[in-house]
């Protein structure tokens, strides 16, 4: 039986130059929160799964080898005219990566847990194949953010805008990680910076100004957490 999956090759072809130049500011974004969870680690060698384009893993300090994955030939072909120097391999992140047990020092995992079918699975097989594991994920199950999905008709599957078919907490995250015996070694949790959020309307701006004014007031993430969300990074090892 042939299994339905969004089509990544028609969305990398139809999006717009406004777009990816929006997705590299991103992209550099999180790359510099990872390269704080990672500055102290011995590592040369990294492979990013869901390498899209590949600005997260070009703007990666210290490693000398990087490996991009993707299951898109049309994101794969992107990258490799932005990144000459990346190796490229195709992978269904939904099966088993065919690679060794710690052929690699770490594997990246950058918004792509929320893209495929058994996310438990793909972090198992990360934590096989790399001895660290470096994650961001989208906090997105926030009170604010799911009514204004709502509001939109936004449901999460195989017609979400961003091919997203799951939806978590921070609760949620971590009994994955538990679950696929994972270790946190180092975390960070931070709020979406309003410089990154696409239609920027009246209300969604007073509601991100007033969340980081709550919770700068209050020395806290808790508002951000339960309203509006954010993203989480992490580095962690498998048990």
């Amino acid at each position: 039986m042939t299994v339905e999956k969004v089509d990544y090759d028609t969305i990398y072809s139809n999006s717009s130059d406004e777009h990816f130049v929006w997705v590299r500011k991103a992209c550099h974004w999180k790359a510099e929160m990872l390269n704080r969870l990672i500055k102290d680690i011995p590592a040369q060698s990294i492979l990013e799964i869901g390498t899209g384009r590949g600005d997260v893993l070009g703007a990666l300090n210290t490693f000398e080898r990087k490996i991009g994955a993707d299951i898109s030939d049309e994101a794969l072909q992107q990258h490799k005219a932005i990144y000459p120097k990346h190796e490229l391999i195709k992978i269904d992140a939904d099966n088993t990566l065919p690679l060794d047990d710690n052929q690699v020092d770490c594997v990246l995992l950058c918004d792509i847990l929320e893209h495929v079918d058994k996310p438990v699975e793909l972090l198992k097989e990360a934590a096989r194949v790399g001895k660290y594991v470096l994650l961001k994920i989208p906090v997105e199950k926030a009170l604010f953010f799911r009514l204004m999905d709502k509001i939109r008709g936004v449901k999460y599957g195989l017609r979400h805008p961003s091919g997203h078919l799951h939806c978590w907490n921070m609760k949620n995250i971590y009994g994955m990680l538990q679950q696929a015996n994972i270790a946190i070694v180092n975390e960070l949790f931070l709020p979406t910076p309003i410089e990154q959020i696409k239609n920027k309307f009246f209300i969604k701006v007073m509601v991100f100004k007033l969340c980081g004014l709550l919770d700068r007031t209050c020395k806290t993430d808790f508002f951000n957490r339960i309203l509006l969300g954010g993203s989480y990074f992490a580095m962690g090892q498998k048990v």
